[in-house]
Formats: structure tokens, C-alpha cells, sequence
């Protein structure tokens, strides 16, 4: 038998063996989600929030390894800076939400760690591809992440957003009130789809 015929056919076991111990979480829409972005400019300091972050973390616990896979979606038009007009104005003219409805994190490689124990280290560094404004680029970020029980897994994390990176004109007329750079800060709450 060749080695080709041997492959195939044990492939089907090693998959089956290999998503065996993986876990799926899903991230559902609402509280306690949130998802705040801080803006810090020469006048004015502000901030955009929305709870409408949904999506789907699957991953093997005991060996994290290669095993992360995330998916997370938020909803950019919910966003909420506490002024109508501004929210408008943000959603219509720049986020161009009606084009661009969700900005989306895909995928995750762990760049610390190897086959890393979830319970043993919450910190973790990834890496995935992060869309907004029609824009794909790469995306470093450290995740804390805490597994409350078998069925509930909380996580946090915080990353800057260049908006010139994502083709997002800063507006001139508020130039001293929006900053360059957004801080984004993402906290939820992820329960098990099992």
C-alpha cells in the first residue's frame, strides 16, 4: 500500500481524533458585550460604544497550540458616541456604515506560546486579519482570556486603530477633535454552543 492510500485513508481518524477536544463558544449580540473606541485629540476627547458584537471562538483548552480559530463581528452603525449628530455624521460620512456595515476580526494565530494550557496563562499574544472600512490588514493584539466553567469563557482585549490605515478621512472640520489613532477596547462574554 502507498503512502498516498495510507493518507487517505486514515485522514477522516486524525481529523475527527484532532477537533475531538476542540471547544466552540459563541459570542452572542447585548450585554454584557461592549466594544468602546476612545478618541483623543487637541480639544476634545471622546468615546463610541456598541454591545452588538457577535461571532464564534473554537479551540482545544488543554493544548492551544494551532487550535485557535475566532470569528467576531461588529455591528459599526450601533456605534454610540452620546451625541446624535455626531453619531450621524460619523456613520453616514466616515465609517460609510451603509458600504461597510461590520468590522470583523477573522482567524488567529497565537504568537506566544505553543501548546499553551488556557487554565495556565490567560494572557495570551494573537494575530489575525482585522477588516474595517472595506479595509483587510493584519492585527497583533493581547487577549486575556478566562474560562469561568465549562460552559463560559470571558475575554478583553485593547488595540489601537490608525484611521488612515483604513482609508478613513480624518474630517477637517473636526481635525482638532478626532484623534489620528482610536483606541479600541473590546470586552465579552462567550458561552458554549454545545
Amino acid at each position: 500500500m502507498n503512502i498516498s492510500r495510507i493518507f487517505m485513508a486514515t485522514a477522516p481518524l486524525l481529523l475527527s481524533a484532532a477537533t475531538l477536544h476542540a471547544a466552540e463558544f459563541v459570542v452572542k449580540s447585548g450585554d454584557p458585550n461592549q466594544v468602546v473606541f476612545t478618541s483623543k485629540a487637541t480639544t476634545e476627547t471622546f468615546q463610541g460604544k456598541t454591545n452588538k458584537v457577535q461571532g464564534r471562538i473554537v479551540f482545544d483548552p488543554a493544548s492551544l497550540g494551532d487550535s485557535v480559530t475566532v470569528h467576531i463581528e461588529v455591528d459599526m452603525a450601533s456605534l454610540d458616541t452620546g451625541i446624535g449628530k455626531r453619531n450621524q455624521t460619523m456613520r453616514d460620512d466616515y465609517l460609510q456604515t451603509k458600504q461597510y456595515p461590520r468590522a470583523v476580526f477573522d482567524g488567529a494565530t497565537l504568537l506566544s506560546g505553543g501548546n499553551r494550557v488556557l487554565a495556565a496563562d490567560p494572557k495570551f499574544e494573537v494575530a489575525g486579519n482585522f477588516t474595517l472600512h472595506g479595509v483587510t490588514r493584519r492585527l497583533r493584539a493581547t487577549v486575556e482570556v478566562t474560562q469561568k466553567d465549562a460552559r463560559t469563557l470571558e475575554f478583553k482585549t485593547e488595540f489601537p486603530v490608525s484611521l488612515a490605515d483604513y482609508r478613513i478621512v480624518r474630517p477637517k472640520f473636526l481635525f482638532l477633535k478626532l484623534g489620528e489613532v482610536q483606541q479600541v477596547e473590546v470586552t465579552a462574554t462567550a458561552v458554549s454552543a454545545q
